[in-house]
């Protein structure tokens, strides 16, 4: 998903679910990393861990077509469960978005970020038996990078030279640069950028997975559900706990919800806010939500009429109440937005003054533009709990600025194909990510997912330089001019930022709390039963 977020494209068969159901320079000793290897459950999360059982859990799902193996492909919130507990990433967030090692037991750039020394943990091995070697690692980086293999993380990783890489000894490898880069890290820790091992070019049923990740594939029904078992062979010490987990799939919130209630699953993710609100006095169903909210947004391609005028971009941001979708859609799970990506996240500028709630400034700004009584569209779907809810919100609230919002619910199974990033107006999500990844999969002009058409070299090429700049202080400053530029003419309307609801079973301990995208999210190697 986004992943990058929540690109789920479509709906599982419900009866058939029902029927089976660098902040600065990144190395070991820098506050933040140490200790950070692993993370042993305490005892208010249910005492001493022991092995053993089958842990189910459901999560939102995607299309047959779409629910992939492939870690470099796998785009919705289902396949990233998957992904994640078969593979592992040089280096994770932790849940302030902060760095964890992984697989990299260190980052070390050079003085100027030209040049990234990766030393990797000893002693890891893959499902089959065989070590981890740098030449895993550069085959990693080779074909997410290739051209011809159109992957999403190719932006990620578009920075480094390959031909200029290097393999030092079995466990180290050397990254060269393009451009100077002070956050490799933030980018190795992105949705996609997972660790595979040399030469593998498929992942199906005909080449199943093998990686390095607390669990091993045992079988999968694309679309509905994917069966994993313990890694004996896990670098982490005595984890996984549980003997097996089965990821079933429903893009559908009733339907996780359903299969949670009638004893199929002992986790359900991505509980919608409504629902969280009315099980709050179910014993049987404990509710957890993550420390950093999920962005949610009206997206305006800007170069559209009427969006490429900013006085009209101004007044739609000046139209949302972004408190009352906070209290009446999301019932508190949530806080509110200021039209910036990466609330909570390393350089965030937070310091930007909250824009308001001013529909009477809404009004003037559209007489200066000749477009009084304003009406546009709003296209949303039922992809992500809390769209249609703040989409006919939003519509109420514009009638205070004489604007006529239009809401048109797209089917779920066609939105992310057929109307996210073709019509002008529409809604969007992501996860939570530092800045520098985000910006390259959404913001600068070439971003595979720009979807505000912000196109302006100029500020590509302020992002260059802040992502290259060594000194914390500077590059903070610089991350703060490129949020102002955004936040006063950019195309997003970023009125909350909703909590990751899980329900979890009284039976499961060891469960985390965690930040979507981070590595606790969805990660089952702590659980226990």
């Amino acid at each position: 998903m986004n992943r990058r977020s929540d690109r789920v494209a479509g709906a599982a068969d419900r009866r058939a679910l029902l029927k089976g159901v660098m902040s600065g320079a990144v190395l070991l000793g820098v506050p933040g990393w140490a200790g950070c290897g692993t993370q042993e459950p305490t005892a208010a999360q249910g005492g001493v861990p022991r092995r053993g059982g089958n842990l189910r859990v459901v999560t939102s799902g995607a299309s047959t077509t779409d629910d992939v193996l492939d870690p470099h492909l796998a785009g919705s919130w289902g396949g990233g469960a998957v992904a994640k507990n078969i593979f592992d990433k040089l280096v994770a967030y932790d849940n302030d978005l902060t760095l964890r090692p992984r697989l990299a037991e260190r980052l070390e750039p050079n003085a100027d970020g030209t040049v990234w020394r990766i030393v990797l943990r000893k002693g890891v091995v893959w499902h089959d038996g065989k070590p981890l070697t740098a030449d895993d690692v550069l085959w990693s980086v080779k074909r997410i990078i290739d051209p011809a293999n159109k992957l999403p993380a190719a932006a990620d990783l578009a920075m480094v030279d390959l031909a200029g890489s290097r393999r030092v000894d079995d466990l180290t490898v050397e990254l060269r640069m393009k451009h100077p880069m002070a956050d490799l890290g933030a980018l190795l820790a992105g949705w996609y950028v997972y660790v595979i091992q040399n030469g593998t070019t498929s992942f199906d049923k005909a080449h199943p997975p093998v990686g390095t990740g607390p669990f091993r594939f045992d079988s999968w029904t694309p679309g509905e559900r994917t069966r994993l078992v313990r890694n004996e062979r896990y670098w982490e010490p005595a984890k996984p706990y549980v003997d097996s987990v089965e990821i079933l799939l429903a893009s559908d919130a009733d339907a996780r919800l359903n299969v949670f209630l009638s004893g199929r699953a002992d986790i359900v993710h991505q509980l919608s806010h409504v629902q969280a609100k009315a099980q709050q006095g179910n014993r049987q169903l404990g509710i957890r939500q993550s420390p950093v909210g999920t962005m949610h947004a009206f997206n305006m391609l800007i170069d559209r009429e009427p969006f490429d005028d900013p006085r009209v971009r101004e007044a739609l941001k000046l139209t949302v109440d972004r408190q009352a979708i906070v209290d009446a859609v999301l019932f508190g799970y949530g806080e509110v937005g200021n039209d910036l990506y990466g609330k909570g996240a390393p350089n965030y500028a937070d310091a930007i003054p909250q824009r308001p709630h001013d529909p009477q400034r809404a009004r003037a700004l559209l007489r200066e533009a000749g477009r009084e009584n304003l009406k546009v569209t709003l296209h949303t779907a039922d992809v992500t709990p809390g769209y249609v809810q703040a989409a006919l919100l939003y519509a109420e609230q514009a009638k205070q600025a004489g604007i006529t919002i239009e809401v048109v619910k797209s089917e779920r199974s066609s939105y992310w194909t057929d109307v996210y990033l073709k019509q002008p107006f529409t809604q969007t999500s992501w996860g939570s990510y530092a800045l520098e990844w985000f910006y390259g999969q959404a913001v600068v002009s070439d971003a595979l997912s720009n979807e505000t058409a912000w196109k302006r070299p100029a500020w590509d090429a302020k992002f260059a330089v802040a992502r290259g700049t060594i000194d914390p202080a500077l590059r903070r400053e610089r991350y703060r001019e490129l949020q102002q530029e955004l936040w006063a003419d950019g195309g997003y309307i970023i009125h909350s930022y909703a909590r990751w609801l899980d329900g979890v079973s009284p039976r499961v301990r060891g469960f985390t709390e965690a930040t979507v995208a981070s590595d606790d999210w969805c990660n089952y190697a702590d659980v226990w039963l």
